[in-house]
């Protein structure tokens, strides 16, 4: 339920959407979602912290990634339904 609760903000729903085929850098997102670079941080964040995203640094740069597969089958089982 914790889990379902952090994805339903339309903003992060995007961005799983948009990390389901690999990671993407804050950079990358912050560009593909249109808003700005606090607002990205904080979404990738809460998510982070509930486990639905892992992330990793690469020098200056941090690339997030899908943490836990089933949400996305989750979504997908939503949007069919």
């Amino acid at each position: 339920a914790e889990v379902l609760k952090t994805v339903a903000h339309p903003l992060r729903l995007r961005i799983v959407e948009l990390l389901e085929y690999g990671e993407k850098s804050v950079t990358e997102l912050k560009e593909l979602l249109r808003v700005t670079q606090p607002l990205t941080s904080q979404h990738l964040s809460q998510m982070r912290m509930r486990g639905v995203l892992a992330s990793r640094r690469d020098g200056a740069q941090v690339y997030y990634s899908i943490a836990n597969p089933d949400v996305v089958k989750v979504i997908h089982c939503i949007r069919r339904g």
